[in-house]
This record gives structure tokens, C-alpha cells and sequence, in this order.
């Protein structure tokens, strides 16, 4: 299994155990949130603990501040526009970009408390705590 990078998983909205499933269920036209409950490929729980994707606010907080920012740098800086016809673009361009920056926020949040495994083998698509739960059945 061939490891995509770190930023090619978020950017693809990627499970980051296996860096193969998709985060989400159904595309943003259906459901800005409409995520799996786990991977469909090495059973990841997506949801960690409740309330889990409180914390991508800030993400998505920082993603759109970087999103603003460049966009009205851009435009006054090197298209010579208004202060005000910059940030009026901006925010209309925001409103649009939205439903993306809360998805990427919630997979950057997911990418940074889970992280790949090189030695995940689909073939026994279980997580190492249910291996661990199985050897102390067995005993």
C-alpha cells in the first residue's frame, strides 16, 4: 500500500490511519457534515470522544483568517483595489468557501490527534486495542 503524504490525506479529506477511506459520506451539496462513523476501510472511529470537532473551530478559525487575509492582500496590494471593495469580495468569496474550510478543518483536527500506521494491514482491518481485547480473551 503505497502511503500518500500527510497534506495529500487532508487535502483529499482521508482517513489518517490508512490515509485510503473517505472522511465523508456524501459531498458538501448534501450535508456540510455528513461524515462516516468510521473509516470504510480500517474501521478508524472518525468521532474520537463527544464533541470531539470543537476544536477544528479553531482550525477553521485560522483557515479563514489565512483565506481573508491573502485574498484582501492580494487584491489592495496588487490589483490597486479599494480597502473596501477588497474586503466587500472577500466576504462574499467567503460565504462561498465556507462549507470547504469547516471540512478541512475537521480533517486537519482528526490528522493531528491520529496519526498513520506503516503497519496497518487491511487484510486484518481491526484496531491494535481490538487485538489486544482478543489476547486477553484468549487467556
Amino acid at each position: 500500500m503505497a502511503k500518500k503524504s500527510k497534506v495529500a490525506a487532508i487535502v483529499g479529506m482521508k482517513c489518517p490511519r490508512c490515509h485510503q477511506g473517505n472522511m465523508y459520506s456524501a459531498p458538501i451539496s448534501q450535508g456540510i457534515y455528513k461524515m462516516h462513523k468510521e473509516c470504510t476501510v480500517c474501521k478508524q472511529p472518525f468521532e474520537l470522544e463527544p464533541g470531539f470537532y470543537w476544536g477544528a473551530m479553531y482550525v477553521g478559525y485560522a483557515l479563514s483568517g489565512g483565506y481573508m487575509l491573502s485574498t484582501v492582500g492580494i487584491l489592495i496590494l496588487a490589483l490597486n483595489w479599494s480597502v473596501e471593495g477588497a474586503f466587500a469580495v472577500s466576504i462574499l468569496g467567503g460565504l462561498f468557501i465556507f462549507p470547504l474550510i469547516a471540512r478541512l478543518a475537521r480533517a486537519v483536527w482528526l490528522h493531528i490527534y491520529v496519526g498513520y500506521d506503516k503497519k496497518y494491514d487491511p487484510t486484518i482491518n481491526k484496531l491494535p486495542l481490538d487485538n489486544v481485547t482478543a489476547a486477553l480473551e484468549d487467556k
